[in-house]
């Protein structure tokens, strides 16, 4: 279907797409602080804005995970891109929470169609000598875009504070554009086929040999997206105001650090045990969680950063090596199943989470629901290791 010269240009263009949808979902979390201080926003309301985010992520995720195996790869990805530029759009206008929460919900559509169009391109386009690039792209393209996404409207927030909520998504918008120009002029690598609207119910069925450990595993799974959404949410309030630091960059900073470490580590574990991976994992990401609280009681951003190190290493450790242990006890048609059931429950969870936190700061402050919200974290890590250690040992 591709000449020898095309391929790898067609691979980088879906591939790029890809970090582009994903680094448009972290544009917003540092300018939280500027549309608390400019618009009197609650962090209820930034919390919520997470949450609501990912409600139709996951929807669209659940429901149109698999439409691109029947109406080609580029019917689905194109509109998705165009749906994330329109939510930029209703973005720019934010002075309250109304619009804040709508163009969030409209984003999390967008990237929950593009994930799985997108990585399915990402796939059949994947040079044949090279098999993992594909799977270094999908698994590290979600935290990685999201880190530089944020890094970027970090930079801006820093650099014209009054203007930068503004340009940040006017420029997202645009490279989504872009990026679904660039789609569409790719070669289509999935053949039309019937069953499109078969395909929109959602399948979420856990395989009989994975159900034993299935709750202790997607309980470390969802503790690393507890602390995703905690970081993605909160971390830039906790800098500006509880860290003791001025510059808005570092909201960014204390973002982007944990989402990059965690695809960075998992490619470097590869070849751990996924037994060992899991557990190790967990144990590193409760080491980081933990250097959270510590850096919080001491208000030290430095201690941060270096916890967000440790913490978004484990994360990444932890999340692949759950991911080897499910798939490897799903047989192979079972396997979009599976992971529409991790996705639900840790989705979720995080969700769930990020509402009762941004409820409970309004009560008791940041500083300590950040602490109690990290250990939480760290029981359920070491509930969900233990108990998957045991159940993998005698299982």
């Amino acid at each position: 279907m591709f000449r020898s010269r095309s391929r790898p240009t067609a691979f980088a263009t879906a591939s790029l797409a890809f970090v582009v949808v994903c680094g448009v979902a972290g544009v917003p979390a540092p300018l939280y602080v500027v549309y608390q201080q400019a618009y009197g926003i609650s962090t209820v309301a930034l919390t919520g804005a997470f949450a609501v985010y990912i409600v139709p992520l996951l929807i669209a995720l659940l429901c149109c995970g698999s439409l691109s195996d029947h109406v080609g790869r580029r019917r689905v990805a194109v509109p998705a891109l165009i749906i994330g530029a329109v939510a930029c759009l209703v973005l720019t206008t934010v002075d309250s929470a109304l619009p804040l929460i709508v163009g969030r919900a409209i984003q999390g559509a967008s990237v929950g169609l593009a994930l799985g169009a997108l990585g399915a391109y990402v796939v059949d386009l994947a040079p044949p000598a090279r098999p993992g690039l594909a799977g270094a792209i999908t698994s590290g393209a979600p935290p990685g875009g999201i880190a530089l996404g944020a890094l970027a409207s970090g930079a801006a927030v820093q650099l014209a504070p009054d203007g930068a909520p503004v340009w940040s998504f006017v420029t997202a918008a645009g490279l989504l554009v872009v990026a679904a120009g660039a789609l569409a002029l790719l070669p289509e690598t999935a053949a039309r086929r019937p069953g499109a609207l078969r395909s929109l119910r959602p399948e979420v069925r856990v395989p009989a040999a994975a159900r034993g450990v299935f709750p202790m595993v997607c309980l470390v799974v969802a503790a690393t997206y507890v602390l995703g959404g905690f970081t993605q949410a909160l971390a830039p309030s906790l800098a500006a105001f509880v860290l003791g630091r001025d510059d808005l960059f570092s909201g960014a900073m204390a973002v982007a650090v944990y989402h990059l470490a965690g695809p960075a580590a998992g490619l470097a574990a590869a070849r751990l045990p996924a037994a060992r991976a899991l557990t190790g994992g967990a144990a590193v990401l409760a080491t980081g969680a933990a250097g959270f609280v510590g850096a919080i009681a001491i208000g030290s951003f430095a201690a941060y950063l270096a916890a967000a190190v440790v913490a978004g290493a484990g994360f990444g450790v932890a999340f692949a090596g759950a991911m080897r242990v499910l798939l490897a006890r799903s047989p192979a048609g079972a396997h979009a199943g599976t992971l529409a059931a991790v996705y639900l429950y840790c989705y979720l969870a995080a969700a769930v989470a990020s509402l009762l936190a941004g409820a409970a700061v309004d009560v008791w402050g940041l500083a300590p629901v950040a602490s109690a919200l990290c250990g939480v974290v760290v029981v359920m890590l070491a509930v969900g290791a233990v108990g998957s250690a045991r159940w993998l040992r005698t299982g």
